[in-house]
């Protein structure tokens, strides 16, 4: 009798624990069937529009390749505007903006074109943290020429004589609250030399 009620125990036993893993991938399975892009896969798109409206107050840049003798970075600041667009086409849409339209910007790139068509200041890219929410206005600040280029070549050899001028792009990197990559590109004129200092 007493084998028999062990075995009855372990066959309960057993079941439970198969039971128990059934349930838990289950689980899993529902988990990962809502991973991905939150709501219909056709319309998760956000309805904002991020535009850059101004580098440097929309003025040219003067960079000095040595301040009081040593490199340092220029920093400028971009301005940015989130527009909400409705989508009017869409009747199940929410009249008005939802978190999924807020654009989160983590890295930026920036890159350098002479006018001469000589060799280029390094183009590079680095990180930043910037949240723009919809019908808003942000601005960040930006390195937009890094104190390791002036001690590099073409820069460097303007701390004795010389001038060049580029076109330089911004370019920011983000999502919106869907997960769908956003990228926004302005320029400014820069003109690079060892400029008097005050």
């Amino acid at each position: 009798m007493r084998s028999q009620a062990y075995i009855y125990h372990s066959g309960v036993k057993c079941l439970c624990f198969r039971v128990g893993w059934g349930i838990a991938l289950l689980m899993l399975s529902l988990f990962f069937v809502g991973c991905g892009k939150p709501g219909n896969s056709a319309n998760n798109y956000t309805n904002s529009i991020v535009t850059i409206t101004s580098l440097n107050d929309n003025q040219p840049f003067q960079s000095d390749v040595l301040t009081d003798g040593y490199a340092t970075d220029d920093v400028i600041t971009a301005k940015l505007q989130c527009d909400f667009r409705a989508a009017d086409d869409d009747p199940t849409a929410p009249d008005g903006p939802s978190v999924f339209d807020t654009i989160i910007f983590h890295s930026y790139h920036v890159g350098h074109q002479r006018s001469d068509g000589g060799a280029n200041p390094s183009d590079f890219t680095a990180g930043l943290t910037l949240s723009v929410a919809p019908d808003s206005e942000a601005e960040v600040n930006v390195v937009i020429v890094r104190a390791f280029d002036k001690n590099r070549s073409p820069l460097e050899e303007l701390r004795d004589d010389g001038e060049i001028f580029t076109t330089t792009t911004l370019t920011l990197y983000g999502q919106d609250g869907y997960g769908n990559d956003i990228a926004v590109s302005a320029s400014l004129a820069i003109s690079f030399a060892n400029f008097p200092d005050e």
